[in-house]
């Protein structure tokens, strides 16, 4: 399954838990059920830990839930409070909670069924557009991108994938801490009508722009000059300023890459200055912030 069936509270404050009836509601899908967790031999009639999310405070619940199957979150507001006992249970091998969260003002049924994707290792979709989809990157997907990096002119302008066995390395680790801890990256990008892999786009962060977060995209040849990379990036735009709330995006682009260019300039982009990174000549594009959008 794809999210979760239940979320399971444990003696949380009662406004937190006002916001989570309110958030979840009856139109979600998901059921809300209160629980004193002080008998922690059990769950609460027949529920499955593998279907649903736990929120509680105990540490020591937490971790004996999570090692069961369960996703789990962590309460830790101001009337949270852990014990000795709890904190060394947490430390124990596939005992640390899913997510630390300080309120659940905000908290409606995707985010729930996030954590639990999270927690059972199920790439989030991202956004759909009107002729793609926008999911994070899995293993599966790796011959899809060997054969899409390997199109014509598809590296004259982008660093080239590694080795396969060091590819795929490299995109588990990229999988467990940059999706895991930032919760966006470079994302794939499917084409609706056939679900094939037509390229990668997505938000990173690159040392040289001190913090600042970057656009990068890249469509395959067969694909490119259709408008899928204005189609998309416009899309993850507006992801990133409505639900991340980036106030400034960058690209940067290869001096010479002229398609670029134009997609950067279509989608808003405006040219600022450029920048010599790893012995290339990158032109810095900006949109948001002190550039006009």
């Amino acid at each position: 399954m794809s999210g979760p069936e239940y979320v399971i509270v444990d003696r949380i404050p009662e406004k937190e838990l006002e916001f989570l009836r309110r958030n979840i509601g009856n139109e979600s899908g998901l059921r809300l059920v209160e629980w004193d967790g002080q008998n922690k031999s059990a769950l609460p009639g027949r529920l499955s830990p593998e279907n649903g999310i736990l929120i509680s405070a105990d540490r020591e619940l937490l971790a004996g839930m999570k090692r069961a199957g369960m996703a789990t979150l962590q309460f830790i507001g101001a009337s949270a409070r852990c014990t000795n006992a709890s904190n060394s249970a947490a430390k124990q091998e596939g005992g640390a909670p899913d997510m630390l969260v300080e309120g659940f003002e905000d908290a409606d049924a995707e985010f729930f069924v996030r954590v639990y994707q999270r927690a059972h290792r199920i790439p989030w979709t991202i956004l759909k557009t009107e002729r793609c989809i926008v999911r994070e990157i899995t293993l599966d997907d790796l011959d899809d991108l060997f054969a899409l990096y390997a199109g014509e002119g598809m590296t004259d302008y982008i660093e080239p994938l590694y080795a396969y066995e060091e590819e795929k390395e490299y995109q588990k680790a990229y999988i467990e801490h940059m999706y895991g801890f930032y919760g966006y990256g470079m994302w794939a990008v499917l084409e609706k009508a056939t679900g094939k892999l037509i390229g990668r786009a997505g938000l990173e962060h690159r040392a040289e722009l001190d913090g600042e977060v970057e656009l990068g995209y890249a469509i395959g040849t067969p694909y490119q000059k259709k408008g899928f990379a204005t189609e998309v990036c416009g899309a993850i735009l507006r992801y990133a300023k409505e639900r991340l709330g980036f106030p400034k995006i960058v690209c940067l682009i290869q001096e010479g890459n002229e398609a670029s260019e134009h997609v950067a300039k279509k989608l808003g982009f405006v040219f600022t200055d450029c920048l010599f990174l790893e012995g290339k000549c990158m032109r810095r594009y900006c949109l948001g912030g002190n550039v006009s959008d």
